[in-house]
């Protein structure tokens, strides 16, 4: 029996397109990376394969908290990483409210999203 080492990382976005580079990196540091287009196609991956850590890009129309609350009501136990852009009182109090939540704004490096995710998989 092969017990697996890597860490797997669930990436949700709309837009495949902007995460791609995100997708290569992790897969290039030995992350095992699974990507879905929102959270419907989220459902189905998880159906089949169950990730550390999901990554989640709100979609721009979209309200974050909507989208963090779908996604915690469904999986209650797996480490959120929020791409946003968004900062203030209200992202603290969405992540408080939907632990294990972490935001990370998206134009920080690569790296440092990177390290976000193994801390947020240490949660799992």
């Amino acid at each position: 029996m092969e017990i697996e080492s890597t860490t797997r990382v669930l990436v949700i976005d709309d837009d495949a397109s902007n995460t791609q580079p995100l997708v290569r990196f992790l897969t290039s540091r030995d992350y095992t990376v699974e990507t879905c287009c929102g959270l419907d196609h989220a459902r189905d991956v998880l159906a089949r394969w169950r990730p550390h850590v999901m990554v989640l890009v709100p979609r721009l129309e979209a309200e974050p908290h909507a989208e963090m609350e779908e996604l915690r009501r469904m999986y209650p136990r797996v480490p959120v990483v929020v791409l946003t852009p968004a900062g203030g009182p209200e992202l603290i109090l969405d992540v408080e409210a939907f632990a294990p939540t972490v935001p990370v704004c998206p134009t920080r490096s690569l790296a440092y999203i990177e390290s976000v995710v193994a801390d947020a998989s240490a949660m799992a």
